[in-house]
């Protein structure tokens, strides 16, 4: 009753100050409060609730001092207060039926194996099929473990039993059970005040209130002149969970270190806040440091927040340094933005610590325009080296020059495609729901299940999994790039490269050509604003003639003016089958360098933009290129479908060549009587040996049906032969079809007698594929 009637006062309390106008809580609550402290003894708490209503009833104030103060030591917190104070409403026994409704079907969801029919049988003592009010009782109490007031009780009977004849049946138990829903969630609105010129006093008197009733999902409060005292109310608003907000949007404003201890110490406690932008504040490296620290995995756990953005917010090394010693095991940041601050080496290589962490899960980091060198560079580099996870990295604006271009050519050498989770794979084999086929697969996973866990038993081995690498304006020289460029050869990752405004001249890009070449996975190089001229042009037209992945080339800024460099590239251009986007603006081109292009226009079927603004270009040759690129494309969709089987055919046109080297060799060590039979085994044994090193051993996936219908992995090196590789996947289980391996080098079948002189990784490359028989003769 002392609870109601407190809740009573205080509603009343607030509606008589909500209809005076211009009340604000926080200076009630402080001019009572004379030491700071956000406390306040049960005299002031009266006087500020008479300072409201001054006929105020002296029963009323004791019930509200009751509630906040229910163990009598004299101290009233304002935040506690604060959030009562605008969340308190007065409820009919419905609304509190409802509510313990939704706790007691959230709780008996937790509950591993709990079922309704056996949680009401057990307290129907007679076995009639019914409860009384008390067996009900006691059920409600079993479910929520005793948590539950009497009021909420009674509220809750009522609901069960509103004709009030004392006798539950299981039938109208469980349609009022489970007819209350447990996914309504509340719905809240975006606090959207960009650009309005608000400051602290306004946070408190309009936004706050809302925040604490929980009614905002996001809070975009950017470009105003919000400080700490109105990050200090925002964060007593988010902590403790007591608001689901998602996102606070604070960039631009005027928030110091003081602010960001403030909202640091909120993030600790609240699950919900996922999404936190606080660039263009001067928090400088203490705000960052403080901020992180609801970073640090601990037994209460850690923040939940997932997209960090402090850009240009004055951060130095030693804030960098606590900032990267406490996102050490953190799995919850995915994106962290600190471009434009003051970070040095020391911070940059404890960022590196937190990234050569394995249980990091960050997905992007944006280091841009920070005072990084080559040191940090080269730790960033290594880090990369150890990392899956983390798939976009932004160094640009950093002089790391060539030193960290060795760390990071070093991390991506080699780097083959990953599969999204650790381990075996163990997929269904074929997508049939037949019984037969549900065993075989159970039996596979069975085995797959055996090997993963002796795999998972031996040091677990990380492979680089960048896909997107900024490194524009870094100071990186020829002999960096090819470095780089030979690292690329054999990444199968990467898929987007920025080497802008770097000090690249024509062997810089030559070798970044030549890697074009070979690689299949590259799709956006961007190498505008470097000095290179038409040696570079012509290597760059050769890979285009060759390349099938590559979708976007910018050249910008560099020297077309004469027309064979033109000539070179627009030649390639016309051969290339896969690239969408060409921009050449700024390269000096003249018409008769245009001509070629537009040439190599009309013969390609690929290319969806061509940019070449800033140009000695005639109207005349302006139009012919803008006539040329109004042709029919390939669809960008179908472009893509067809880039896989491009590669696959130009990786046999290189093996077919190959092989038919080694016969010719062959032969003719025949006829010279070098040998008087040439060894099948033996040749095959070698051209295996110069795909994969001898003694170096790979683990290969094994498909059977589809490509992607991955079985499992199997382990081969140079002298594993088909045969070998038949014994290890029988051991998986009955496949139920006869079946046949397709070689990787013309797409036949190799016949079974056959296997015993064949090699895995030349005869099936890096991916086994299994065809049935029976689809073979179809």
């Amino acid at each position: 009753m002392s609870a109601e009637i407190a809740i009573k006062t205080l509603v009343h309390v607030r509606e008589a100050a909500e209809a005076a106008g211009g009340f604000n809580l926080k200076h009630a609550f402080a001019n009572f409060d004379l030491d700071g402290g956000g406390t306040i003894d049960h005299d002031e708490l009266t006087k500020v609730l008479l300072s409201i209503i001054p006929d105020l009833a002296y029963d009323e104030i004791l019930a509200v001092i009751d509630m906040f103060d229910p163990n009598h030591d004299g101290e009233v917190a304002y935040v506690e207060f604060a959030h009562t104070f605008y969340n308190c409403e007065v409820q009919d026994n419905k609304v509190k039926a409802r509510k313990a409704m939704v706790r007691i079907r959230r709780m008996a969801s937790t509950q591993k194996g709990f079922h309704l029919k056996e949680a009401f049988r057990r307290f129907d003592k007679d076995g009639d099929g019914s409860v009384s009010h008390d067996e009900l009782k006691v059920v409600i109490s079993d479910i929520l473990m005793g948590d539950i007031s009497e009021d909420e009780m009674q509220a809750v009977i009522e609901m069960f039993d509103p004709n009030n004849d004392g006798d539950i049946s299981y039938a109208e138990f469980r349609q009022v059970f489970y007819s209350i829903s447990i996914d309504q969630e509340k719905q809240r609105e975006v606090c959207d005040h960009t650009n309005k010129g608000i400051d602290d006093e306004f946070v408190e008197m309009t936004i706050i209130p809302h925040l604490m009733r929980d009614e905002y999902s996001a809070l975009r409060l950017q470009h105003n002149e919000v400080g700490d005292a109105g990050a200090e109310e925002i964060a007593g608003a988010l902590c403790e969970d007591k608001s689901h907000c998602q996102i606070l949007d604070l960039r631009n404003n005027k928030v110091t270190d003081k602010g960001a201890k403030f909202l640091g110490d909120a993030l600790s406690t609240n699950v919900y806040l996922a999404e936190v932008y606080l660039s263009y504040n001067q928090i400088l490296g203490a705000g960052a440091a403080a901020l992180s620290e609801s970073f640090t995995p601990t037994t209460g756990g850690f923040s939940a927040v997932t997209i960090l953005d402090l850009r240009s917010c004055g951060i130095d090394d030693e804030g960098a340094a606590v900032m990267g010693k406490n996102m050490v095991g953190n799995t919850a940041l995915k994106h962290i933005y600190l471009s434009a601050n003051r970070i040095g080496d020391a911070g940059a290589t404890a960022l590196a610590e937190a990234l050569q962490n394995e249980r990091c899960k960050m997905y992007s980091v944006n280091l841009s325009n920070n005072m990084i060198r080559g040191q940090g560079g080269k730790m960033i580099g290594y880090s990369l080296k150890c990392n899956k996870e983390l798939k976009e990295l932004i160094m640009s604006g950093n002089k790391i020059g060539d030193l960290a271009m060795s760390a990071f050519a070093e991390s991506m050498e080699g780097v083959d495609e990953q599969d999204e989770s650790e381990g075996l794979e163990s997929h269904a084999m074929m997508d049939t729901g037949s019984g037969k086929q549900k065993k075989k697969e159970a039996a596979v996973a069975s085995q797959l299940g055996d090997d993963a866990s002796k795999k998972e038993a031996g040091p677990k081995v990380l492979q680089c999994g960048l896909r997107v690498l900024g490194i524009a304006g870094c100071g990186i020289t020829d002999n960096g790039i090819a470095d780089l460029g030979g690292s690329l050869r054999t990444n199968k990752v990467l898929g987007t490269l920025d080497v802008r405004c770097n000090e690249l001249t024509d062997d810089g890009i030559v070798a970044l050509a030549r890697s074009l070449e070979e690689n299949t996975q590259l799709r956006e190089l961007y190498c505008a604003d470097n000095s290179f001229g038409a040696s570079a042009c012509q290597s760059l037209g050769s890979a285009l003639a060759r390349n099938v992945s590559l979708l976007t080339l910018d050249i910008s800024g560099s020297n077309l003016s004469k027309t064979q460099a033109a000539v070179s590239l627009a030649e390639g251009l016309a051969k290339n089958m896969s690239l969408q986007q060409l921009n050449i603006s700024r390269t000096k081109l003249t018409d008769d360098g245009m001509k070629e292009f537009c040439t190599a226009v009309e013969t390609n079927v690929c290319l969806e933009h061509m940019i070449f603004h800033c140009n000695p270009l005639s109207k005349k040759q302006i139009a012919s290129i803008e006539y040329a690129m109004t042709r029919e494309r390939t669809q960008a969709a179908k472009l893509l479908d067809d880039m896989e089987d491009s590669r696959l055919k130009r990786r046999q046109e290189m093996k077919e060549r190959e092989i038919a080297r080694k016969i010719k060799a062959a032969a003719e060590a025949k006829e010279n009587g070098q040998e008087a039979e040439v060894d099948e085994h033996a040749v095959a044994q070698r051209q295996t040996q110069e795909v994969l090193e001898p003694g170096t051993k790979i683990w290969v996936p094994v498909s059977f049906g589809r490509r992607n219908n991955v079985l499992g992995k199997i382990e081969v090196d140079s002298t594993t032969t088909l045969g070998n590789a038949r014994e290890k996947i029988e051991k998986w289980g009955d496949l139920g079809d006869e079946y046949a391996f397709v070689s990787v080098n013309d797409g036949e079948a190799i016949a079974k007698e056959e296997e015993t002189k064949r090699q895995v990784v030349w005869d099936c490359g890096r991916h086994i594929l299994l065809r049935p028989l029976n689809w073979l003769e179809l």
